[in-house]
């Protein structure tokens, strides 16, 4: 299933800042932009990043540098999590496969 695309435009109205913000985080490698026909813009969850990345910005007065070590820790965090959840359901079927009657 296709994720919709939100043209930069709209994104960048939606938060209130230029596209040329979008297109330095873009540069900077902090998101990724999609192309769909002539449509340039971004999936869902590239917009609540971008949402982020204001934030973190307006809110808490973080440069992007900061930004930048900020996004790079979250992801690892999920990386990490995504990895301990499988392993713990390869361990739990390890264990129900051990308690099942032969």
């Amino acid at each position: 299933m296709n994720e919709p695309i939100i043209p930069r435009e709209t994104v960048a109205q939606g938060l209130s800042i230029s596209p040329q913000v979008l297109i330095r985080y873009e540069e900077l490698g902090l998101v990724h932009c999609v192309r769909s026909g002539e449509v340039q813009g971004y999936e869902p969850s590239q917009v609540r990043r971008i949402w982020s990345i204001v934030s973190y910005q307006r809110d808490l007065g973080v440069n992007l540098a900061g930004v930048e070590v900020i996004l790079r820790l979250r992801d690892r965090m999920t990386h990490l999590h995504d990895h301990l959840s499988r392993m713990a359901d390869d361990l739990r079927d390890i264990l129900d496969a051990r308690d099942r009657p032969s």
